[in-house]
């Protein structure tokens, strides 16, 4: 059958319908024209991205380079959106008209292909042209040269191409629901770089982006800007925002004023960029206890059952374990009989071996020989009524694997946590192990400050206090910010990550997650305590100075547009309940002696 639509050629190929733009017909009915519906056989196409939901591919046609989207039916909300709404590509290419119309650059596209819904197979194809030198924004960000001069004009013109692309598209009644770095490209052009929205199945088009849609929309932006960028240069973005927005208010038909000035705007994205953080955290939080890209649930032999991980989206600094890539089979070879990682009988593997708790080094196999440090701990209830409270409770290894995952969804610095496994007998927990990287070249705070500094150079000495500090102060500051309160922080319960031989600083994190408890918003009461008993526990440390707690205290209290907090009243209050929790601790230790002739 063939026909035409707005210019755009229609054909049939089974049970796909295409619709191809007149000036590359030849490319999809040529005898050697790529295999679209089976790019994984192709030797010309390349897999960019691939999701639950759909793949993105690359493919080479002659002389260009083309982007081929393959969209899959998800959830029952995905299939009645496409008989609501029609398919992903159909929405596609009508709003990347729509911004064609508007002057909103977009990818172009040259062909799309739907087909009935048919369990799992594809519905849908949509092909843009590919840009020459075009990278997401956030790959071109992250490969910014920093000790570079001219990397500070480089950013402004990145910075003022992107602020002009979504003011401009928020002036002409475009919202795009998933904007992030990664859904924008950046294409240099002459010295200078043009900016691009992608995937735009999720825009929405023809309807007035109100201020909450605004700042909706710029704090979702401002989330990967948050690791990666400066505070500065998140300021100059929006700084080129609101005078873009006010260049284009006259040329647009749809033009806006926003109803608020920039101090507003300020407190406004501040709490929604909290508010779609929290929301983040929370998506992430649940993906660990489910099937699926990073994670996964197994059912082992004997009663066992187990969540592993599988890979990681972002690599955590210190991590070697973030960097590799699991599959499910390997965990059940591993995992065949989860209690022979904490039986062995070289005993110079087991780091603790007590009543409440057996933990012990080991190593997972890997390919080609090399292999992982791995720590696992079985956790033992010593009494009768901590087995009977076992049943009905999460246990310690879940508890672990729930906050370890929590803490590192926040970028807050913990080690990684590989498995944990429980076995269950008649839906009772009979016993449960957690298995957590090793973390190379770390010892915690208390070594590291008594031995680790003991032959280092007075200078070198004050250097790495001065990291160390600065490391635990922003660890400290983001589990207070984000929900988590650790009612035994504490100098041994402070790893820090460091080689001697290596110019990386020094890497604070924390472990022994049993204190760590979620809330959902930490009082200055909780953290006045947390700060105490760090203060108490490194009282025996000679090297930690007076102007060093003040030094980290300062540093915890600075927030952005507070360099100089008032740190005098805090600074009293923690001497007195340090002296307080000092004599408590004494007059406890007399009455341990007294009973047991130890403490």
């Amino acid at each position: 059958m063939t026909g035409s639509r707005e210019g755009w050629q229609e054909r049939s190929q089974g049970r796909w319908r295409w619709q191809i733009h007149p000036d590359w017909v030849t490319l999809f009915e040529a005898d050697d024209r790529p295999r679209w519906l089976e790019l994984t056989h192709d030797s010309r196409a390349r897999l960019i991205k691939a999701n639950d939901g759909r793949e993105v591919w690359a493919v080479q046609a002659g002389e260009a380079v083309l982007f081929a989207k393959v969209g899959r039916p998800g959830r029952q909300w995905a299939r009645l959106r496409r008989l609501l709404f029609g398919s992903d590509a159909a929405r596609e290419r009508r709003i990347a008209e729509y911004a064609a119309d508007h002057q909103i650059d977009t990818v172009c596209p040259i062909a799309i292909a739907d087909a009935p819904i048919q369990g799992r197979q594809p519905t849908s194809i949509f092909v843009t042209i590919g840009l020459e030198g075009a990278e997401p924004l956030n790959e071109r960000w992250s490969r910014l040269d920093l000790s570079d001069p001219g990397t500070r004009k480089i950013k402004n013109q990145i910075i003022d191409a992107t602020a002009r692309l979504i003011a401009h598209a928020h002036q002409n009644r475009f919202e795009h629901f998933d904007l992030h770095a990664g859904n924008v490209l950046i294409q240099p052009r002459s010295g200078r770089y043009r900016t691009l929205f992608v995937d735009l199945h999720n825009v929405r088009i023809g309807r007035c982006v109100s201020d909450s849609a605004v700042v909706r929309n710029l704090a979702q932006f401002n989330q990967w800007f948050r690791r990666h960028a400066l505070l500065t240069d998140r300021l100059r973005f929006l700084d080129a925002y609101l005078h873009w927005r006010k260049v284009l208010h006259s040329s647009s038909a749809y033009g806006r004023n926003l109803g608020c000035d920039k101090r507003e705007l300020l407190d406004r994205l501040a709490r929604a960029a909290h508010k779609h953080a929290n929301a983040l955290y929370t998506k992430r939080d649940r993906r660990i206890m489910r099937t699926g890209r990073y994670f996964a649930q197994l059912k082992l032999d004997h009663g066992w059952r187990a969540h592993v991980f599988l890979t990681s989206k972002h690599a955590i600094p210190g991590s070697r374990a973030s960097q590799l890539q699991f599959e499910p089979r390997q965990w059940k070879d591993w995992l065949g009989d989860p209690t022979q990682w904490v039986t062995l009988a070289d005993k110079s593997k087991v780091v603790k071996d007590s009543q409440s708790a057996s933990v012990c080094r080991a190593e997972l196999a890997l390919p080609e020989g090399e292999s992982l440090p791995i720590i696992v701990k079985r956790s033992l209830p010593r009494t009768f009524f901590k087995k009977v409270w076992n049943i009905f409770c999460t246990s310690r290894p879940m508890r672990t694997w729930q906050r370890a995952n929590g803490l590192l969804n926040r970028q807050i610095a913990t080690a990684c946590p590989l498995a944990v496994v429980e076995r269950r007998r008649f839906g009772v927990r009979l016993d449960s192990i957690i298995v957590t990287e090793y973390l190379e070249n770390a010892k915690d705070l208390d070594t590291v400050l008594t031995v680790s500094f003991r032959e280092l150079p007075p200078r070198k000495q004050r250097r790495l206090k001065g990291e160390i500090i600065e490391s635990l102060a922003q660890v400290l500051r983001r589990l207070h910010e984000r929900g988590f309160s650790h009612r035994d922080l504490k100098a041994p319960n402070v790893m820090v990550q460091w080689d001697p031989d290596s110019p990386a600083a020094p890497r604070a994190l924390l472990i022994d997650l049993d204190g760590l408890k979620p809330a959902r918003r930490v009082s200055f009461e909780r953290q006045l305590r947390a700060i105490t008993r760090l203060n108490v526990s490194l009282d025996h440390c000679k090297r930690v100075t007076q102007t060093d707690r003040l030094r980290f205290l300062i540093r915890y209290l600075q927030r952005p547009g507070h360099p100089d907090p008032q740190w005098k009243p805090v600074w009293r209050d923690i001497a007195a309940r340090s002296e307080s929790k000092r004599a408590i601790r004494a007059c406890n230790q007399k009455k341990m002696l007294e009973r047991y002739g130890r403490f």
